[in-house]
């Protein structure tokens, strides 16, 4: 009901991913080698594709007030998990190729995306049937999204194993 909620909660989303963007990165920098590399991407395409189809029958979340709804939710949430096991290792591996500037654009950016979606989620639901409108069109454009960057990442991953 509060147009501003998903800010809130993105603040919350935030505390816990930082620290987590900050490891993965910091692991990244070391010397896996392509082939863990290409597996960690592998898995990351897999579970792109997963979520993308996932979204499809996802129902509405419960919510929890504030700040705390953006932790608990994150930290309890095995999606998001997943998420960070697989999509954002991968993303943290590639942006620490690019130094610690790597790391503060992936930061950036990925907080800059959370903050919009979830921001615009609370003020386009505080506007109730306007919302529901919208829904299936949002859904679309994130299943297609999910499905483009899951491809990739399967593509690249198995572009790197082979050689080719």
């Amino acid at each position: 009901k509060n147009r501003f909620a998903g800010l809130v909660i993105a603040s919350g989303h935030a505390m816990v991913e930082v620290p987590i963007i900050i490891f993965l990165f910091t692991v990244g920098r070391m010397e896996l080698g392509n082939e863990i590399k290409a597996i960690i991407g592998l898995a990351g395409g897999v579970a792109l594709i997963y979520f993308a189809f996932s979204a499809l029958h996802e129902r509405e979340a419960r919510m929890i007030k504030g700040l705390l709804a953006g932790i608990v939710m994150s930290s309890l949430n095995p999606y998001f998990i997943m998420w960070w096991l697989t999509v954002g290792f991968t993303l943290a591996i590639k942006a620490a190729l690019f130094g610690f500037a790597g790391l503060i654009a992936l930061v950036i950016f990925h907080e800059m995306c959370d903050f919009t979606w979830y921001g615009f989620v609370s003020m386009a639901a505080s506007r109730g049937a306007k919302f529901r409108k919208m829904e299936k069109i949002l859904l679309s454009i994130s299943f297609s999204i999910m499905l483009f960057f899951g491809i990739y990442f399967i593509y690249d991953s198995i572009r790197v194993i082979t050689g080719i």
